[in-house]
């Protein structure tokens, strides 16, 4: 984790999907034991977003999870709202992204994270998962030059902001000066282009079509990647009730997740498929699509870097017990 100057608390704006997700968790409550069929099979309902999610997908594909003694019917997450579908107990596991997930934890939404699948750092095909983009020819050439800026994100309170906010800050900038706007991923190439903007940062696979028609530059990288490296990127979460309830379901999940990622690492070329199938990309930009560096190692430890990162920010008003966030 980077060395940044510590800032004095200052409250942000956090997702309406927390907030939302804080309320109904109050009027929660009920039985989530699951209990295996006469075949001893499980049946467990499985979100997916992002495609990050793809090794799941593949698992569920090849047999994996029901060689595991799981039945899994998929639904997709809406990606705005990581937690409602388990908290509305739609899901029993929803994907989340690491700090989007602590921030729900630390507003004492009753999630916990069960797997891990990806970090933020470069995958074996040198992706990241995003680039901050500037337009070609811009003033930017270091992180300080964005001091008092104006940065487009996509959701505001997420790793996107506080990577845009912590890497100013370690440049010798003032993150908290850094003006920071949600635009849809699908808009920045034109924001950007417009001048309402001047950075955006840009996910995959937008960034490397925005960066190939040559108006754009990323001098910087991924600001993201800098700030979070190792820390866990696409995460598996549940309730903490329906881990406490269901501790084999969750071990069956556990295994069943590691085999299905350690069978896309070894044989990438087998998800393209999936990001075909059920993330709506063309057979050329599947075979373009790279992932973050997997990781399935998770404990409490492992969200240190990111607790820090939104205290220090003012997301949270002090450190989560590491506890509270793996069962």
């Amino acid at each position: 984790m980077r060395h940044r100057p510590r800032r004095s608390p200052r409250l942000l704006l956090l997702p309406a999907a927390v907030g939302a997700a804080v309320l109904t968790a109050a009027c929660g409550g009920g039985s989530s034991q699951s209990t295996p069929d006469a075949n001893g099979m499980t049946t467990i309902r499985v979100g997916y977003a992002l495609t990050d999610s793809a090794p799941i997908l593949l698992g569920v594909q090849e047999g994996i999870f029901e060689r595991h003694g799981l039945e899994v019917e998929l639904q997709e997450s809406n990606p705005s709202d990581l937690v409602g579908a388990l908290i509305s107990k739609q899901l029993d596991f929803g994907p989340n992204i690491g700090p989007s997930f602590v921030l729900a934890a630390g507003k004492d939404v009753p999630v916990v994270a069960v797997e891990g699948v990806t970090t933020f750092n470069k995958g074996a095909e040198g992706s990241s998962g995003s680039l901050l983009l500037v337009e070609k020819g811009s003033a930017v050439e270091s992180a300080a030059d964005l001091d008092g800026k104006t940065i487009a994100v996509n959701f505001l309170g997420s790793a996107s902001e506080f990577g845009v906010r912590s890497l100013i800050d370690a440049d010798g900038g003032d993150g908290a000066d850094a003006t920071i706007v949600e635009v849809p991923v699908a808009s920045m190439g034109d924001t950007l282009l417009r001048g309402d903007v001047d950075a955006a940062q840009v996910a995959e696979p937008f960034a490397s079509q925005l960066m190939a028609t040559g108006d754009f530059e990323a001098p910087l990288g991924d600001p993201i990647e800098q700030v979070f490296g190792d820390s866990p990127r696409l995460v598996y979460t549940t309730l903490d009730t329906y881990a406490a309830e269901n501790a084999e379901t969750v071990e069956k999940f556990q295994a069943a997740v590691e085999e299905s990622v350690q069978l896309a690492e070894e044989q990438p070329d087998l998800l393209h498929d999936i990001y075909v199938e059920y993330f709506s990309t063309t057979p050329e930009q599947a075979e373009a699509q790279a992932l973050n560096e997997f990781s399935t190692d998770l404990d409490a430890d492992s969200f240190a870097g990111i607790v820090d990162v939104l205290v220090e920010y003012g997301a949270l008003e002090s450190p989560i017990p590491s506890g509270d966030l793996v069962p």
